[in-house]
């Protein structure tokens, strides 16, 4: 994890939010150290811990699932994950429906941020 923070701050000059879940991995002495040596340019905002709701993935995940996409039979010979990493793939395209999942009443503390 320490690896991907590396990656995200690399060459960035404004400060970055990043809203996470509980995963243990994102709270070692590693992270929090790492953390702290970016002087105030990462802040790490931790969800609750079993709040789904508050978490703007379940929102996509909820898209993927009520689309047309997710819910036709799969042929023969077709793969569920290719289907959802093509569905997940073109999200990046539809900026409308990136900001929507954040416009949910139940993640609206994220504007905050």
């Amino acid at each position: 994890f320490v690896a991907l923070l590396g990656r995200l701050m690399h060459k960035r000059r404004k400060p970055l939010h990043l809203i996470l879940d509980n995963l243990s991995a994102h709270k070692t002495r590693a992270v929090c150290d790492y953390v702290d040596a970016q002087q105030g340019r990462l802040t790490l905002h931790f969800l609750p811990g079993y709040a789904p709701e508050l978490n703007p993935d379940e929102r996509v995940w909820s898209h993927a699932k009520r689309t047309g996409n997710a819910r036709r039979p799969l042929r023969a010979g077709e793969h569920l994950a290719d289907r959802i990493h093509a569905q997940l793939a073109g999200m990046p395209h539809q900026p409308a429906l990136i900001r929507s999942f954040f416009r949910h009443p139940s993640v609206v503390y994220i504007a905050d941020c």
